[in-house]
């Protein structure tokens, strides 16, 4: 026993206080493990390519039904809840009031609607899996090779049209999928497109591509749209991003190919917004969205037209009529009428979530933290992007396009400005590196005596 004493005069060096007036290092945050990461690329892809996976094998091998949709997104959703699922109660606090809001909800409408449960947990889960990426050299990864295979299916289906629609026929996927029915082809009977697959008066960009739109992986050119502008969005955020010039030129390839004249507008707006960061505060974004609709509502009402035109003012103005519908009840989202609203995301969003609801969430997002001035960048562009948008579509919500844009918000959120030492595990392909260029050392002219170093030292 003596042997394990420990010698006079020194200090237990295992429970060593701090000094007097010491601050306590934060907590550095948990790395999440290779596997964990290569299954969130699986989910994410696995969002980006499901609908075109189902198109294909009603079209060649079996006819599918709405059902098969339901289970598809359930297990993706399911798969990304497991991944974004930790110790920390915050996830499991938001959904469980979300759950009880939409609940109270349901009730009070008298009828049951999973979709509208499903639209805001989207978003929630694949939020708080960005939140455990802390290298965003991730992320970027993520992003651009979502961006290859977007642009790599579009480019299939650009030069080799008909032998795309023989294996993929659309149309007949979205019949079969229960969001249109068979005699609402304005296009022509025996067109496999979606209904915006073909822009009827001529392209906004490059006539001579053709009136095709192409909609890649999405299947409708809308979202295609949406998601080359997410990638331009990503590229003016990401400054030091290793591919961010190939990044920049894949997006605007994407919204080149869909013909997304809105995409395009939300693109160029993200170069002006983003200088602008530093000065907006965090009242402004919440107060943003609101105030577009009020503005959508009385554009429509001093236009006094019942038509609207396929332009982008036309659009405003459809968005603000389809606003005009709802009664207070269409507000708070317990109306049961049955109307069309899909064409405005905020008139939508309203009729299936309701106000409480909606803005619970929004001002969840606006003031969760960002760990550094990027992220606040980032925030204030993401905010942006869903104004726009909205205005048009909801496509946020939807996991095609949602998945990758929520994780991408939540990294953001997450990430602390700088970027861990030492390589990263899932290394960027050798073609998308930066190359530096070394140069060999120069002898100097002056050289130090021998010893002086040793002598200063002394």
């Amino acid at each position: 026993m003596s042997s394990l004493k420990r010698p006079e005069g020194t200090a237990h060096t295992r429970f060593r206080l701090p000094p007097a007036g010491a601050r306590a290092l934060p907590a550095r945050p948990q790395e999440r493990s290779p596997a964990w990461l290569m299954a969130v690329y699986a989910v994410i892809f696995g969002t980006l390519v499901f609908n075109l996976g189902l198109a294909f094998l009603n079209t060649r091998v079996m006819g599918i039904s709405q059902n098969h949709v339901v289970l598809s997104e359930l297990l993706l959703t399911a798969c990304a809840l497991l991944l974004a699922m930790t110790r920390r109660a915050n996830l499991y606090v938001v959904i469980g009031v979300y759950l009880a809001y939409m609940l109270m909800i349901m009730a009070l409408r008298g009828v049951i609607d999973p979709k509208s449960v499903r639209d805001a947990l989207v978003p929630v889960i694949f939020y708080f899996i960005g939140r455990q990426i802390h290298d965003i050299r991730q992320v970027d990864r993520l992003v651009l090779w979502s961006a290859l295979l977007v642009i790599a299916v579009g480019l299939i289906e650009y030069l080799f049209l008909d032998l795309f629609l023989q294996n993929i026929n659309i149309f007949d996927y979205y019949v079969a999928r229960g969001t249109i029915t068979a005699d609402s082809n304005f296009l022509g009977e025996d067109s496999p497109l979606f209904h915006s697959g073909v822009r009827l008066g001529g392209r906004n960009f490059f006539a001579f591509l053709g009136t095709h739109r192409v909609s890649s992986v999405f299947l409708e050119p809308v979202s295609m749209g949406n998601f080359g502008a997410f990638l331009v969005m990503w590229a003016v955020f990401r400054q030091d991003m290793q591919g961010r010039l190939l990044l920049f030129a894949l997006a605007f390839a994407v919204i080149i190919l869909g013909d997304a004249r809105f995409g395009m507008f939300v693109s160029l707006s993200f170069f002006l917004i983003a200088p602008l960061n530093r000065i907006t505060p965090r009242a402004v974004l919440v107060a943003a969205p609101i105030l577009i609709v009020l503005l959508l509502i009385i554009y429509a009402a001093a236009s006094n037209r019942l038509g609207w035109d396929d332009t982008l003012t036309g659009r405003w103005l459809y968005s603000g009529q389809l606003l005009m519908k709802l009664d207070w009840k269409g507000i708070l989202g317990i109306s049961t009428m049955e109307t069309y609203l899909s064409d405005s995301g905020y008139a939508f969003a309203l009729f299936q979530t309701g106000a409480i609801g909606l803005l619970g969430l929004w001002v969840l997002y606006v003031y969760a933290p960002a760990e550094s001035d990027a992220g606040w960048r980032f925030k204030v562009l993401m905010v942006a992007y869903i104004c726009l948008l909205m205005i048009v579509s909801y496509s946020l919500s939807t996991i095609k396009t949602g998945g990758l844009l929520w994780l991408c918000a939540g990294a953001a959120d997450a990430w602390n400005g700088k970027h861990p030492a030492g390589a990263s595990r899932l290394a960027m392909p050798a073609l998308f590196r930066r190359r530096t260029r070394t140069h060999p050392a120069v002898p100097s002219r002056w050289k130090l005596p021998p010893g002086f170093e040793k002598g200063r030292r002394a």
